[in-house]
């Protein structure tokens, strides 16, 4: 698909296991959506969208804490999404759908304010600066996230690159539809600001074996 051959860097391989396997093949059509059914799935309920979900644990905690919410994860990464699908039927948890498409064709088929709350935890930093347009967060994304979210709403972040920080304090600085409600940078070795909201993943805590800062971020949809 066009879609996936734009953003066909993003795509993530890796080992599943037995169980991630087990699950891509008998549980994941329960979950799996596609963009174009997102407006008729939407409801009335709250709406959460987690995007690069990883292996899905803070996705399935969120689940479990909010159950009257409609929760959306985008990932591209199988073993990930398996994961999840193990977890989602294990619990029985029917509140989370999957998209196995890049964020930016999601979002694009969301209708406008309609998202209560988006998760963005330790997104590809994309060091080098030749690399830096395939970073999630652009100020075309962030207009899209303005779009697509209630009055009200947050984004909330996590990277432990500080030079992305800057860069996504820079994107969200240049969208006037959010204002900065949190913006808390701690050492490898302090508490996590955002713990009741975000469990450590696996990239934070690589991070922090690194000697990395974390910054977490929250705006809010004017």
């Amino acid at each position: 698909m066009s879609e996936f051959r734009e953003h066909s860097y993003i795509r993530r391989r890796g080992r599943a296991t037995q169980a991630q396997s087990r699950a891509l093949a008998v549980y994941t059509a329960r979950y799996a959506v596609e963009p174009e059914q997102i407006g008729a799935l939407a409801g009335t309920e709250c709406l959460g969208i987690e995007i690069g979900f990883g292996m899905g644990h803070a996705l399935l905690r969120w689940a479990t804490d909010a159950p009257q919410w409609r929760l959306l994860g985008i990932e591209l990464y199988q073993p990930g999404i398996g994961a999840l699908s193990d977890g989602l039927y294990r619990q029985s948890l029917h509140n989370v759908w999957v998209l196995e498409y890049p964020a930016q064709v999601v979002f694009a088929a969301l209708p406008d304010a309609r998202v209560d709350e988006v998760r963005i935890f330790f997104p590809d930093p994309w060091p080098k600066k030749r690399h830096h347009k395939r970073r999630l967060i652009q100020p075309d994304f962030v207009q899209e996230l303005a779009r697509t979210l209630k009055s009200g709403a947050v984004v909330r972040l996590a990277t432990d690159w500080t030079p992305y920080a800057e860069w996504i304090r820079e994107c969200f600085a240049s969208c006037a539809a959010f204002e900065a409600v949190l913006d808390a940078v701690r050492g490898a070795r302090t508490a996590a600001t955002e713990a009741s909201v975000r469990d450590t993943t696996n990239f934070e805590r690589r991070g922090e074996r690194l000697g990395h800062d974390v910054t977490d971020l929250v705006y809010r949809r004017n």
